[in-house]
C-alpha cells in the first residue's frame, strides 16, 4: 500500500503510461508510492492502461485511465477536463509528458512530411498543448512539470534526424517555459533517458551500438531508474530545480 508520502493527495497526469513494463507505467508507480493519485493516459492500448490502473489502485491511491490522441488539436483540453472530472478536483499538481513516438531509422532523403508532422505533433506539440491547457489549474506555487526527453537530442544520430530534432525542441521549450513558469512557483524540467530496458528499445541497432560504445556504465538502464528521477523532480525536495536537463543514461554523450 502507498504510504503517506510527499505527494499524498496530489493529482498527477502521466502521458503514455499504458505499457506495464514501460517508462510511463514505472513513473506512475513511483509517484503512487509517494501517495499521488494518477491519471494513466493512453492513445490506443486501453487494456494496458486498465492493467496499470489496477496496479495503482492496489497501492491505495486513486487512478483512472483516460484516452486522448496526442496528434489531435484538442489533446490538452480533453485530457485536462477529463482529469478534473475523473477525480472531481479543481487543481492539477504534476504533469509528466512521457508519451512520444519515433519513426523507423531512415536517411534524410526518405523522410516523408507526414512522418515529420506525426513525430513533432506527439513529441513537441502535445506536451505544449497539455501544459497550456493545464496552466489555469496547476497549483501555484508547487506545480511540477517533467518532460521525458532523450540523450539523442544532445548526441544526434544520422538515422534519427526527426526524432533528435523533436527532442531537442522539447529541451528548448522546457528552458523557455521555466522562465515564464518560475515566477508562478511552477518548476519544469527534462529527464533524458539513454538505453532503457523496455520493449520499445532499439536493441541491435546502430544507435544502440553507438551508445554502448561510449557509456560509462555498460548496461541498459531500468525504467525504475528513470522513474526515480521523475519522482524526485515532482517532490518538494526539488522545489528549487527548474529549467534543467537530468540525464539518466549511464554517461552516454555527457562529459
Amino acid at each position: 500500500m502507498a504510504g503517506q508520502g510527499q505527494l499524498s493527495g496530489k493529482t498527477a497526469i502521466v502521458t503514455g503510461a499504458s505499457r506495464p513494463n514501460g517508462i510511463g507505467a514505472a513513473i506512475a508507480v513511483a509517484l503512487a508510492e509517494q501517495g499521488a493519485n494518477i491519471i494513466v493516459h493512453y492513445a490506443s492500448s486501453e487494456q494496458g492502461a486498465k492493467d496499470v490502473v489496477k496496479t495503482l489502485q492496489s497501492m491505495g491511491v486513486k487512478a483512472a485511465a483516460i484516452q486522448a490522441d496526442a496528434g489531435s488539436a484538442d489533446f490538452g483540453t480533453k485530457l485536462v477536463q477529463d482529469t478534473l472530472d475523473a477525480f472531481q478536483t479543481s487543481t492539477i499538481d504534476i504533469i509528466v509528458n512521457n508519451a512520444g513516438i519515433n519513426i523507423p531509422s531512415t536517411g534524410i532523403a526518405d523522410v516523408e512530411l507526414s512522418a515529420w508532422d506525426a513525430v513533432f505533433h506527439s513529441n513537441v506539440r502535445a506536451p505544449f498543448l497539455l501544459i497550456q491547457a493545464a496552466l489555469p489549474y496547476l497549483t501555484k506555487p508547487g506545480g511540477r512539470v517533467v518532460n521525458i526527453g532523450s540523450n539523442i537530442a544532445k548526441m544526434g544520430h544520422q538515422m534519427l534526424t526527426v526524432y533528435s530534432a523533436s527532442k531537442g525542441a522539447l529541451n528548448t521549450m522546457t528552458v523557455s517555459m521555466a522562465q515564464e513558469l518560475g515566477p508562478m512557483g511552477i518548476t519544469i524540467n527534462v529527464v533524458a533517458p539513454g538505453p532503457i530496458a523496455t520493449d520499445m528499445a532499439m536493441k541491435g541497432s546502430p544507435v544502440y551500438d553507438k551508445l554502448f560504445g561510449i557509456m560509462h556504465i555498460k548496461r541498459e538502464g531500468t525504467t525504475r531508474e528513470v522513474a526515480s528521477a521523475v519522482s524526485w523532480l515532482a517532490s518538494p525536495d526539488a522545489g528549487f530545480v527548474t529549467g534543467q536537463l537530468i540525464p539518466v543514461d549511464g554517461g552516454a554523450g555527457w562529459p
